[in-house]
């Protein structure tokens, strides 16, 4: 309801870029230029002055009269806000206590899936200028944008240009908001942009946070990895005879003609070739070859391991080594809010100045969502004395599924504390008794936690439309579609909505478009997959996560010796001084959090009532990923037990 007032404050900010990166808060290089900022016709200084409008030219230590317009205001309004808080934060805001409406966000809410692009969709563009293009509006200045987009520091543009594009800029995001607002309001929507602006400030102070590495467990993971890699490389250069994987004919003439694989096929049965009718050889096709005699499964075992340290190496390991070699094991990280078509987030590494292995200097940048498992344990604390705890909605997509679909054999495996559903995927694939490699691996069998561990990346595919694999994977494909029915047939009912309509509305207002979906003859929808997963993974990731992850932040507000650093899909990681009273506490205010706090949330906004319990899983210690997890399932009514 805060939203329906008109007592806010429209901001915009142009900042001196002394470090690069457009001004960002995190590098304390940069400093805030001029402040322009408009009032609401409801804010009450309206009374005292008639003054709308306001430039404030100076840093941050000299925007005063902003903080008290703000301190005044329900509420402010910017486009990607996340950059505005950052530099609030540094004005000395406390970021508790600012609400946001953030134009961005609202736009891709109201894009829904369509901002990301998708089947047959290009990505369409949130930025502010975009916005008044598609309503029809001026745009931005172009000269004051090509400047600051080719790299001139905003402290050396004219002061008139500067300001001028800033106010406009103002304007701008003041009608976008007030074309926004209603139609988030008609449409169900306004609370699902909510929750995107109240995770904001968690992210802000994330970002400002920063990760730190430990500069010896990286060398050490880094030298590990080059010897695997280099000992793989010599078995492939042995099993292929050493032909150059930049040669297409001769990459070609091994696969095909000595190797014997398939080419992949077209629908019409014909093999898949380049424009100009050369034999696939790129990375994604090869990934897709199966494997049917001994020499193509060597192969194929083989590249995938080889990959994987290549990959560790160059994606990871060479950036976290120069990042403790020159900036003392410190990095930061972007968390994007407007990037992905289910509306959780991504991440990009901030760019940071490495030493390339000619001395030559590179900007270089790594992601932080998607990392391996095993670098996990490369993270530690920044502060001397204090521990890395890791929290998280155990598993919350089967959960969500359950919700959504109210499946009775889903819904009571989950609520079943001793079910273990990597156990019963990894024992259909394997062809064994699922009560059988439950009970050896309880019992730390070592070809039963194998077992469990081949299921797991295997357990949730078909929640999200997947039925093609090699035989063992469709084998648990088609078990779990005929184990769980109801939450099948509530899946396929999404898709035929999708067909009929080209688009699906979800119960908690987000709305996902598809508007070249069609049905083929054979029975194939070209988007099945996606209408499958988005629902699940978005009420899971997108909605519940950042609930939980904001009211966990308000819960722990005031606490000395806790910071927030980091989120991850269905996790949040903080940093805690090593103190058993605080460290209790904390886990007591995460159970509250992530379960309580969400089903009032979801029950407050969209009437939806939670039949069943959410789960949260802690792990702690002084590496990321360590230490014994402790998981408990908490109903809504508030029963709490703790889980195995």
């Amino acid at each position: 309801m805060i939203y329906d007032s008109n007592n806010y404050v429209v901001l915009d900010f142009e900042t001196a870029t002394n470090h690069g990166d457009y001004g960002a808060p995190v590098h304390k290089d940069n400093s805030l230029l001029l402040a322009c900022y408009r009032l609401g016709p409801g804010h009450p200084f309206l009374e005292l002055s008639s003054t709308l409008d306001y430039q404030e030219w100076g840093d941050e230590y000299q925007q005063y009269d902003l903080l008290r317009h703000i301190s005044h205001a329900d509420f402010i309004v910017a486009h990607n806000a996340k950059y505005e808080l950052g530099w609030l934060k540094r004005c000395g805001l406390d970021l508790h206590s600012v609400v946001v409406f953030d134009t961005k966000l609202a736009e891709y809410v109201l894009m829904g899936n369509l901002a990301a692009g998708g089947e047959g969709m290009a990505p369409r563009s949130t930025s502010l200028d975009d916005c008044c293009i598609r309503r029809g509006w001026e745009h931005k200045d172009p000269v004051v944008d090509h400047l600051i987009k080719d790299g001139i520091n905003p402290k050396h543009i004219p002061r008139a240009w500067l300001q001028g594009r800033c106010m406009q800029d103002v304007d701008t995001t003041e009608r976008l908001f007030l074309s926004q607002r209603p139609v988030l309001k008609r449409t169900n929507r306004l609370a699902t942009l909510q929750r995107r602006c109240e995770l904001t400030p968690v992210l802000v102070e994330m970002e400002m946070e920063g990760l730190a590495l430990d500069k010896d467990a990286v060398q050490a993971e880094y030298d590990k990895q080059s010897v695997i890699c280099a000992e793989l490389t010599k078995q492939m250069n042995e099993l292929t005879g050493g032909i150059n994987w930049r040669s297409s004919k001769q990459v070609a003439e091994y696969l095909y003609d000595k190797l014997g694989f398939e080419e992949l096929k077209r629908r019409n049965g014909k093999p898949k070739r380049t424009a100009g009718g050369a034999r696939l050889t790129d990375q994604k096709s090869l990934a897709l070859l199966t494997a049917k005699s001994a020499e193509q499964k060597e192969f194929i075992a083989l590249r995938k391991q080889l990959g994987a340290a290549q990959a560790l190496l160059t994606k990871n390991l060479e950036f976290f080594r120069g990042v403790c070699a020159e900036h003392n094991g410190v990095f930061y990280a972007e968390l994007n809010q407007t990037n992905t078509a289910t509306h959780r987030l991504s991440s990009s590494g901030k760019p940071i100045v490495l030493k390339d292995s000619e001395g030559e200097e590179k900007e270089y940048s790594v992601q932080i969502q998607n990392l391996p498992r095993k670098l996990k344990p490369l993270f530690i604390a920044k502060r001397p004395g204090y521990l890395i705890m890791e929290i998280d909605g155990a598993q919350l997509e089967a959960r969500v599924a359950a919700e959504i679909s109210r499946d009775p054999v889903m819904m009571a495996d989950v609520e079943n504390p001793d079910f273990d559903f990597h156990c019963l995927s990894g024992a259909t694939m394997a062809k064994l008794p699922y009560e059988e490699v439950l009970a050896a691996y309880r019992a730390g069998d070592k070809k039963a936690t194998e077992i469990r561990q081949n299921g797991k990346p295997e357990t949730f595919k078909p929640l999200y439309g997947g039925k093609k694999g090699n035989a063992s994977q469709e084998r648990w494909y088609k078990a779990f579609r005929e184990r769980y029915r109801v939450l099948s047939a509530c899946q396929e009912g999404w898709v035929d909505e999708v067909v009929r309509t080209k688009r699906l509305v979800t119960p908690w207002g987000m709305r996902y478009y598809w508007p070249f979906a069609k049905l083929s003859d054979s029975g194939y929808v070209n988007v099945e997959t996606q209408v499958a997963n988005y629902p699940v993974q978005a009420l899971a990731t997108a909605e519940i996560i950042p609930v939980a992850v904001r009211r966990l932040w308000d819960r722990l507000r005031g606490m000395d010796g806790v910071c927030f650093v980091n989120t991850v899909h269905d996790s949040v990681v903080i940093e805690i001084e090593n103190d058993q009273s605080k460290i209790e506490n904390v886990i007591e205010q995460a159970k509250l959090a992530f379960t309580s706090d969400v089903y009032e949330h979801f029950k407050a906004n969209h009437g939806i009532d939670f039949a069943v319990p959410l789960g949260i899983g802690v792990k702690m210690g002084t590496h990321l990923g360590e230490g014994k997890e402790m998981k408990w399932n908490v109903w809504p009514d508030g029963r709490i037990l703790e889980a195995a």
